[in-house]
């Protein structure tokens, strides 16, 4: 092959280096601009096992208007094609979010999640896994666990529901 370039005129080696170099350079930029993908990672935090049946709500926007459900696979996971989008909301929607109250509506660095992973809070078990490059690991509980307690004490507070005098 190399014996082929040599015979050629040094003009048409000339252009035959900068096609090649042309080539390069829009391959590296096609990759560059190529959608980058995130994994929302679904664990029920009371078996540690991989939830496979939610349909999360995933937004790629500050508010949660245009959230799209996305299902689980058998693993667990979501994966998401971000595009150009900088962050990440997620709702539960089958299952109860194990995050704490503060946490239910934040909004995830994408940058930081690719990076070095983000794991939620957990509030139904211990389960703290690290985080890991590229996954968003989020807590669930079937909603059948979901504690109950007693109904509060009614109110005897005036202009409250029960005493509107």
């Amino acid at each position: 092959m190399l014996h082929h370039f040599v015979a050629l005129a040094p003009s048409k080696q000339r252009a035959l280096i900068a096609a090649v170099v042309l080539a390069l350079v829009c391959s590296v930029k096609g990759y560059a601009a190529q959608a980058q993908h995130l994994r929302i990672r679904v664990i029920n935090a009371r078996t540690n096992r991989p939830i496979t049946d939610e349909q999360l709500n995933v937004a790629l926007r500050a508010d949660q208007i245009g959230s799209v459900a996305m299902a689980t696979n058998k693993s667990g996971i979501i994966l998401v094609e971000t595009g150009t989008a900088t962050i990440i909301r997620i709702l539960a929607n089958m299952y109860a979010d194990c995050r704490p109250r503060a946490e239910l509506y934040t909004n995830y660095s994408i940058a930081d999640i690719l990076r070095t992973g983000i794991t939620t809070g957990n509030l139904c078990s211990d389960a703290k896994p690290r985080p890991r490059p590229g996954v968003l690991t989020l807590f669930e509980i079937p909603k059948k666990l979901i504690p109950t307690y007693p109904a509060p004490p009614a109110s005897s507070l005036p202009h409250s529901d029960e005493n509107p005098n």
